[in-house]
């Protein structure tokens, strides 16, 4: 009832302030609520798939994950035409089909649910969203982040691999209810299956047990390097100069080491695990006999890890593209065998052999015959399920990743998705395994514009490399990272890294864009030049791009595409840069670079505010902080014996706003520093990874000093439970503790809940139908949607049947109606849900993104560039201060509109924003805005103050402190009164 009464106060401000004329000239209070008939935005997520392309039980449909269009659709194998295209959530990438045969489940990547589809060709509801399975927590954040693999124990019981917290979700498949969850020892569990009563999983991203030749307590176990001292040193210089640094490989009885996982399909109960199957396992196939066959790739970083090694000892192959074969006779120790699928030497992988990227992965209905997608070159092969020797490949559309196989014996027909073709390949089958000619359909769309989806295609094309082993996508997966540290080209000798190569861990893709110099220490190009890595400390090296050019920073994109194809996308021994891409793939590739976005962050709220001391977050039992986390990092909370102290600060901390990313850094030793985001999603952090030694993780369980006490139980690191990314960011930050004064749990949470650009509500969706519609959970969830449509943050949205017939919603939410097709019909909330309670209607609503988004940039906050660095008034850099009424205070904007909406902790307020030196194309030409709000925040402390351009995206966040008390001091904490 406060929620429903919420907004309609907000409604009735909001017509008032129209009605008095507000919000005209260089102001504005909200966003702008969308139009009914306004379209649904798009981002650039990059979301991996697994299974994307099903078969039904009776072989008579085949489905197919859209992931760009966000939708599902339905061929005919008869004829192989696509009948239907249904709407689904945000971002689907794997598909299952009930054992039934009646129903459909997607999983959506980015909307963090499973839709169901009704499928019994009988059913009056045939082909529309029936349910939505999701869990959300009492403040709408999800608990059931980043759905990848389906996978049905029963008609009554299935299993959804949740990637990005490393849990298989059980859910009852009558109620459509999750009810419990396997724990998963190993990262980021994606493909999954079901066969003989056992469920198989997968780990992603599996690793392969390197790290730093680092150990605080040296016992001889392996080659140690490093000691504490010089891992101490990395706080101040993070390239360690003058020390050995080699990449090592441990025993799994020392460095978990969990690839593939199984259990029984009744208890649950895990059963067996196998380990140093691959790095990045993408496919599953189980045999009627239970043996496994993943698609792998196996990265051969430590190939060259030695201290004194090059970029050139790797002869051109990063990877090794493999299938493995498992098998697990009962005990808890599974065997494998690797199978490097380049045929001949593997160490003349050419263009012509490559098989580059396995992926896809199918078993004929004998077991006789496996057939893989390789990817990286666009290909299907087909094996020997026995010996694994290659008996075919033929060539398909672009970045093949999912295959079905409808067999008889083992001769059939394959259908092959490729996923950045958006096409689907149909290919006859021989009993040999030889292949016909492909017929390849059109299914779906990619709304993204040419360059950008041309782009994609280059990066994760291995065409790109010059033996053809590898993509730039195969470091980067779906735009994040491999996990692993790599000698790629990073030569620092001129300030005492040695004379090798030096390791660096691989950074994402993801929003990439406002972050240069893209890249830690200046190597494969630098846009800034001076002192680092790439031109040594005291170089005076030259840009390598122009910043400032017309063209934005897509020339210093251009250089990074350069620079990569000239080092670790090229055979060192023959002439580099390779010519793989053309200038034009190159300048495409550059473009996608910059429009690859974070996913909206899995612990922000559905209402965008922020946990606090008196409604915290839960971080495996401890109460946590999110706005006491934006105090630490951006506040002196009292480090360093009271110096003023702050990451975020220009001088020590090295990671200013807006996106904490500096060059050439005073106090790191010329070191740059990129962006801190997504460190929640990495296990793998910093340059060296001098963080992540099994060593380090265990000397911070116990670590006792006078001003460093050990990490919190809660989050300790635990052989057993395997490498966990709070446990590695904690260890990092009580380094930090005695500088900047706070402990890593409330930091944690500020990452997680902080601003990529989207609401808390982007994605999250809703089905109305007879179950659902009179559920006071769901009258609640609605409201709660409706709101965030109100303040601009989504464009509420809906598809299903009314009457019987195709409808389309859009939520008007000043009128607070729903507009039926058209508009010419609207219906009220309590209307809407009566008739879905009456089964009149049947409607999934989706919280779609802002028009706006679709090729918006973020806008960027940061503090005014007339502020005094060093002497702040509430901290470094110096965060307005509002001690007294509410003065217009000036902040440094990127991109910002000057027509952009104010919001303060995530709520439009009644303010002004002006650009102080005019606009151009409606842009704030020099950065310089001034913001003055209506009212200054209640209650006194720190606030959180964001901008949103018109129907576009958030922006970070930048404190702000309100205090009625006088302020004499140069430094003040921003504490309530």
């Amino acid at each position: 009832m406060r929620a429903v009464r919420g907004l309609f106060l907000f409604w009735l401000a909001l017509v008032a302030w129209a009605l008095l004329g507000g919000g005209a000239g260089c102001g504005t209070v909200t966003p702008g609520l969308p139009d009914p008939h306004e379209p649904a935005g798009f981002q650039n997520f990059t979301s991996p798939q697994s299974n994307p392309i099903v078969l039904s039980p009776d072989r008579a449909w085949l489905y197919v994950a859209n992931t760009t269009s966000n939708s599902v659709s339905f061929i005919r194998t008869s004829n192989f035409r696509v009948t239907r295209t249904p709407n689904v959530g945000l971002e689907p990438v794997s598909l299952a089909v009930r054992p039934d045969g009646l129903e459909l489940w997607v999983s959506n990547h980015v909307s963090d649910s499973v839709s169901v589809i009704d499928t019994d060709p009988v059913s009056t509801s045939y082909g529309q969203v029936i349910e939505t399975i999701q869990a959300l927590d009492a403040n709408g954040v999800t608990q059931f982040d980043e759905p990848v693999g389906i996978a049905f124990a029963s008609n009554t019981k299935a299993y959804v691999a949740l990637s990005s917290s490393n849990r298989i979700a059980i859910v009852d498949a009558v109620t459509y209810s999750p009810t419990g969850s396997i724990e998963i020892t190993a990262q980021e569990p994606r493909a999954i299956a079901v066969r003989n009563g056992n469920l198989y999983v997968a780990a992603f991203e599996s690793g392969n047990r390197t790290q730093l030749s680092a150990c605080p307590l040296p016992d001889g176990s392996f080659e140690c390097t490093l000691g504490l001292g010089q891992l101490m040193a990395f706080a101040t210089n993070p390239n360690l100069p003058g020390e050995v640094k080699n990449i090592v490989t441990l025993s799994p009885l020392l460095l978990p080491d969990r690839d593939v996982l199984v259990y029984n399909a009744t208890t649950d109960a895990k059963l067996s695990e196998a380990r140093n199957v691959g790095t990045l396992l993408y496919g599953l196939a189980i045999a009627g006999n239970g043996t496994i066959y993943v698609s792998q790739t196996d990265a051969r970083n430590a190939v060259n890890g030695a201290h004194d090694s090059l970029l050139a000892d790797l002869d051109g192959r990063m990877f090794d593209n493999e299938v493995s074969r498992v098998t697990c006779s009962g005990g808890p120790t599974c065997t494998n065998t690797d199978t490097n699928l380049e045929p001949g030497n593997p160490t003349v992988t050419t263009h012509a052999n490559s098989l580059a990227t396995p992926y896809g992965i199918a078993l004929s209905s004998d077991d006789s015959r496996l057939l893989v997608t390789a990817a990286g070159v666009n290909r299907l092969a087909s094996f020997d399920a026995g010996t694994l020797a290659q008996l075919d490949v033929v060539d398909v559309g672009a970045i093949p990743k999912g295959v079905a196989f409808d067999s008889t014996g083992p001769s059939g027909t394959a259908y092959v998705l490729n996923t950045l073709g958006n096409s689907v390949s149909k290919v006859s089958v021989a009993a040999n395994g030889e292949f016909g000619v492909p017929v390849t359909i059109a299914v779906g769309f990619d709304p993204t514009p040419a360059a950008v989806r041309n782009g994609n295609i280059a990066f994760n094309s291995a065409f790109a490399s010059t033996t053809g082993n590898h993509s730039c996508g195969s470091c980067h997966p779906d735009g994040n990272t491999d996990q692993l540290l790599w000698r790629i080209g990073g030569n620092c000798a001129a300030i005492g890294c040695g004379d090798g190569d030096e390791p660096r861990s691989t950074m994402p893709v993801r929003g990439l864009a406002n972050t240069l110099p893209l890249h830690w220490d200046g190597t494969l190009g630098d846009p800034f030049g001076g002192g680092n890595g790439e031109v040594g400390l005291f170089g005076a090296g030259g840009t390598d791009c122009d910043t400032g050019g017309p063209d934005g920073d897509h020339d210093c994109f251009l250089d990074l595409v350069a620079g990569s194809l000239a080092g670790v996308m090229c055979d060192q021994a023959g002439p580099c840069p390779n010519t793989g891409l053309d200038p034009q793939q190159q300048d495409d590739m550059a473009t996608f670079l910059a429009s690859v976005s974070y996913p909206p962050a899995r612990s922000r709220r559905l209402d965008d505010t922020l946990s606090d001391d008196s409604d915290p977050a839960d971080l495996n039992g401890i109460p946590t902080s999110a706005r006491q986390g934006f105090a630490d990092f951006f506040t002196d909370v009292g480090g360093n014996g009271g110096a003023t102290r702050t990451c975020a600060d220009a001088d020590g901390g090295c990671h200013p706003m807006p996106l904490g990313t500096t060059t050439n850094s005073a106090t790191l030793a010329g070191f740059d520093a990129p962006t801190m985001r997504g460190l929640t999603d990495r296990f793998l952090q910093f340059s060296l990874g001098t963080t992540n030694p099994v060593g380090i993780q265990q000397l911070a369980n116990v670590v006792q000093t006078q001003t460093i006490s050990p990490l919190e139980d809660e989050i300790a690191y635990d052989y057993e439970l395997g490498f966990q990314e709070v446990t590695v960011f904690g260890t990092a930050f009580l380094v930090f503790q005695p500088v900047y004064g706070m402990r890593p749990p409330n930091l944690w949470q500020m990452f997680e809940e902080a601003s990529t650009g989207h609401s808390g509500a982007a994605g999250r969706q809703l089905t109305l139908n007879t179950s659902t519609a009179p559920l006071a959970a769901t009258q609640a969830l609605l409201t709660d949607l409706q709101n965030a449509d109100a303040r601009g943050g989504v464009n509420l949205r809906g598809n299903g049947l009314r009457s019987g017939l195709p409808v389309t919603l859009s939520f008007d939410a000043l009128a607070g109606l729903y507009a039926v097709g058209d508009g010419s019909v609207t219906l009220s909330p309590a209307a809407l849900l009566a008739e879905a309670q009456s089964g009149a209607t049947l409607v999934t609503l989706t919280a779609q993104l802002r028009s706006g988004v679709t090729g918006g940039a973020q806008p960027l906050l940061a503090t005014a560039t007339n502020a005094v660095v060093g002497n702040g008034l509430i901290s470094d850099p110096p965060l307005p201060n509002l001690t007294s009424g509410s003065p217009p205070f000036p902040v440094r904007g990127v991109d910002v509109s000057a027509s952009a909406a104010v919001l303060v902790d995530g709520h439009p307020v009644f303010a002004t924003l002006a650009c102080l030196a005019g606009s151009q194309a409606g842009v704030c030409n020099d950065g310089d805005v001034e913001i003055t709000l209506a009212a200054r925040p209640t209650p006194n402390g720190l606030h959180i103050l964001q901008v949103q351009n018109p129907s576009g995206l958030l922006s970070n966040e930048l404190p702000i402190c309100a205090s009625t008390g006088t302020n004499n001091n140069a430094v003040q904490v921003c504490t309530a009164d």
